[in-house]
């Protein structure tokens, strides 16, 4: 009989490789924010924080950064006096989701915004300067109001890209993990971080993986070679389910041609890719042929899923939804289970787990395993 075992991942697990915990990203939310967002050309969000001097030269290029700035420090101020502190990083995503349902709050956001910029630079209206300066306040009388979920995953994004520590510590820190999910013939894991540490650590204990993406019949190119895209085919024993997305994955939604104007369908592929040239030149073609659908692709945001209220999400999306059934899948099918870093509050993931008294070892600092089953608690990796 085959000997598998389903994992579970949660924040806690990245943060013994001091990757930052949902504190760490309200802090980095939690403050003075004139100022400190960088706009790239490309159009991709970033913190001023710890960038060289010729990053933060180039990401003022857009003028855009400056408004935007503005426009999360008075969020920020408004979810911090509504809600009376700042809670965490996904309940303030779900704030900013809300309220911009409605428009009149949006532009009062906006103009209150703008009132805060030019009490700080009342110069920009000065008449010798206002030509040289309108371009700062083009974002508050052109509002996109989309720009600000589309920025905060990139902020976000921005946080979790860097793995702090050295692969030598990496490999000492996590041998014990390595070791237990590479004595299963089977392994299923299913990680609710959307940073790819997970991935390097495979990487650098040489232990290869699927994630659900391939490049066989990939209808995404760039350079006229397939680029991965999700088709939920796993090849390895290690299996990697990203439940809530991921830093390297992006959507490329379809287009189709209505006279001079193309129009976004319902359909849409997802691909995976670290490349900067990748995620901004990729095309879509028909696989067969290889003849050009789509030469464009205006979404490249990272696709990650956050707030509190993600169950909609996941039944609503091609990759969320095929990823939860597989969850739900390894679950019914599984006698071991491994939990680390995972805090269960993620009631949609409960309900499956509880369904099921597992053998299971619950790595968590500070929680004991909730639900019936055979097992044990460990407080380090290294009990492991």
């Amino acid at each position: 009989m085959t000997k598998h075992l389903t994992v579970i991942l949660g924040a806690g697990f990245s943060a013994n490789a001091g990757m930052p915990t949902a504190t760490d990203i309200a802090t980095k939310f939690n403050r003075d924010l004139k100022e400190k967002l960088l706009s790239a050309s490309s159009s991709e969000w970033f913190w001023i924080d710890d960038k060289t001097e010729n990053f933060i030269h180039n990401g003022k290029l857009n003028y855009d950064y400056l408004a935007y700035s503005y426009v999360f420090d008075e969020l920020v101020k408004i979810y911090i006096f509504d809600k009376g502190k700042f809670i965490y990083y996904e309940d303030f995503y779900q704030y900013i989701i809300d309220n911009f349902e409605n428009p009149e709050w949006v532009e009062n956001l906006f103009q209150t915004a703008k009132k805060a910029l030019l009490i700080d630079k009342p110069f920009f209206l000065e008449e010798k300067n206002s030509e040289y300066y309108k371009s700062y306040l083009f974002a508050f009388d052109h509002k996109q109001f989309s720009r600000v979920s589309a920025i905060l995953n990139y902020l976000i994004g921005d946080i979790l890209a860097v793995i702090p520590k050295q692969n030598e510590e990496l490999i000492e820190i996590y041998k014990g993990f390595i070791s237990y999910i590479t004595s299963f013939d089977e392994v299923d894991i299913f990680t609710l971080n959307h940073d790819i540490l997970l991935e390097h650590l495979l990487n650098i204990n040489n232990v290869n993986y699927s994630k659900g993406f391939n490049i066989e019949n990939s209808p995404i190119v760039h350079n006229d070679e397939p680029v991965p895209y999700f088709n939920n085919e796993f090849k390895e024993r290690i299996r990697i389910h990203k439940l809530h997305g991921s830093l390297d994955f992006y959507q490329f939604r379809h287009y189709k041609n209505e006279g001079m104007f193309s129009q976004p369908t319902d359909k849409v592929d997802y691909y995976m890719t670290t490349n900067y040239s990748i995620k901004h030149n990729s095309q879509i073609v028909n696989p067969t042929t290889k003849e050009i659908l789509q030469d464009y692709n205006f979404d490249i945001v990272p696709k990650f899923i956050t707030g509190t209220r993600k169950t909609e999400i996941i039944k609503n999306d091609v990759l969320y939804k095929k990823l939860f059934e597989n969850f739900e899948n390894a679950i019914t099918s599984s006698n071991n289970l491994l939990v680390s870093g995972y805090s269960f509050s993620d009631d949609h993931l409960n309900e499956k787990i509880k369904e099921r008294e597992f053998n299971f070892i619950n790595h968590n600092r500070s929680k004991d395993y909730p639900f019936k089953g055979n097992g044990r608690n460990i407080r380090s990796l290294d009990e492991l």
